[in-house]
Order: C-alpha cells, then sequence, then structure tokens
C-alpha cells in the first residue's frame, strides 16, 4: 500500500502553532444525536401523560419553538436550565399542559438522557492527549450555555485537557457576530498563533478566518484536504493526529 505524505509546510503550519482551536458540538462530541435522543425522551414523557398527543406531533412542534428561540445564538446570559424551561414550557403550553412540576420533571428527564448519551468523537481524547504531549494550548471557543458546555467537558471526561473554554454565553457575541476576535483579544492570542477545528463552514471555518485564525473543517462525509491552505478539511481526529505526527497516513 503506498503511504501518501503531505506537504511538509502545511504539517509544519499547522504543528507550529502554539495554540490548538476546536469547537465542541458535533466537532468534539455527538452533541446533535445526544440531544435528539433525550428530546424524544421528554417527547416520550409527555405522552406517557397524556396520550392525546402524539410523539411525532411533540416533535414537530418542538422543532418550530426551536427556530424561534435560537437566533441569538446564546448570547443573552441564561443558563441552560432556562433555555429548557422556556422551551419545554412554550411545548407543554401549546398542548395545553400547564404543571410547574411536570415541567421540573421534564427537565430531569433531558438533562439525564443527555447524559447517557454523550459520546465523544472516536480520535477526540487521544488528540487532544497527544496535544499536550507536544506542549500545546488547547482552547475550545463553542456557541451555548457556559454552564451547560462547562458541564459536558466535565461529563465527557475532557475537562484537564482543556485550558480554557469560551462560549457565546460569556462573551455576548456569537462567532458571525465577532465572537473569535473576541476570544483573541481577551486572552492575548496572536491570530497566527492559533488553529481552529470546527463542523460549521460558516460559523465555525469562515468566521475564524475573517478574523486571520487558520480555520480547518471537520467534516466526517468527506474526504480529508491537506494540499490547500486556504480549504483544509479533515474527515476524522485519528487523520489529525497522524499527520501532525508522523506527517503521513
Amino acid at each position: 500500500m503506498t503511504t501518501l505524505k503531505y506537504p511538509m509546510s502545511i504539517q509544519g503550519i499547522i504543528l507550529s502553532k502554539f495554540w490548538f482551536g476546536f469547537d465542541l458540538d458535533d466537532t468534539l462530541h455527538e452533541f446533535r444525536r445526544a440531544s435528539a435522543n433525550a428530546s424524544v425522551r421528554v417527547f416520550e414523557t409527555i405522552h406517557a401523560s397524556n396520550n392525546k398527543t402524539s410523539v411525532d406531533t411533540l416533535k414537530n412542534t418542538y422543532q418550530d419553538i426551536l427556530r424561534n428561540t435560537t437566533a441569538n445564538a446564546f448570547t443573552d446570559g441564561r443558563t441552560s436550565s432556562e433555555y429548557r424551561r422556556e422551551r419545554f414550557g412554550r411545548l407543554l403550553q401549546t398542548h395545553g399542559l400547564t404543571d410547574d412540576s411536570f415541567l421540573s420533571r421534564l427537565l430531569e428527564v433531558y438533562r439525564d438522557s443527555l447524559r447517557e448519551n454523550l459520546t465523544l468523537k472516536p480520535g477526540g481524547l487521544h488528540l487532544l492527549q497527544t496535544l499536550r504531549e507536544l506542549g500545546k494550548k488547547i482552547i475550545v471557543i463553542t456557541e451555548g450555555p457556559a454552564d451547560a458546555q462547562e458541564w459536558t467537558v466535565q461529563e465527557l471526561g475532557i475537562r484537564p485537557y482543556i485550558d480554557v473554554l469560551v462560549t457565546t454565553n460569556e462573551v455576548g457575541k456569537s462567532k458571525i457576530d465577532g465572537l473569535f476576535g473576541a476570544v483573541l483579544e481577551k486572552y492575548g492570542i496572536a491570530a497566527e498563533d492559533i488553529v481552529y477545528f470546527g463542523d460549521n463552514a460558516i460559523r465555525d471555518v469562515q468566521a475564524a478566518r475573517q478574523e486571520g485564525i487558520l480555520a480547518v473543517l471537520y467534516d466526517e462525509k468527506q474526504q480529508s484536504r491537506f494540499y490547500d491552505i486556504s480549504a483544509l478539511r479533515v474527515d476524522s481526529w485519528a487523520i489529525v493526529e497522524k499527520v501532525l505526527v508522523h506527517g503521513d497516513i
């Protein structure tokens, strides 16, 4: 089997960065899957107490609520419990249910199910450990409530490897509204000293590049691309580690 060698300039540029930045949800862990499973558990709990409303109906209503309540991308300083209480409260009200004790129970159901379903992306933990061994600093720049993201990295067991965790909730800006620039300024990080990985081409990659940051798209559905420094893409954390450490796959 032929070993593919990436240009040492690409490997060298990435490895020269002192800071390695990551998005959190759907980049380091399977957020959509965990959140979807937790939401279904909530819908099933509601249906069990009021079988006039189907799980599918509840799901459709909740999707409408999400579309109408996430426009600010968690920049208003509220906690995860406050966001969830608002959303599930609206869900219950829409279907004629207004029991505060039941709402509190739903919040517990969601959180317990989310905890059960939290899963790191394959190779993510080992990459963080390798970066530590290489003497790199690790920063997570993510959108979402600060308390929820802190809870998530603790539950995933990766908090000891993260030097800095920054959220939109903490800074008051979303990624597309200046979060990256605010982070660089707040922590005294030069744009040329950091590489950032994220799964969203616009909110992660484009927004980071606008601040002069070398950004890499994390996309499991497309083959990795290391030949163009302006359009880097990876499909797994294992390949990132191999390129960094060995310069090949």
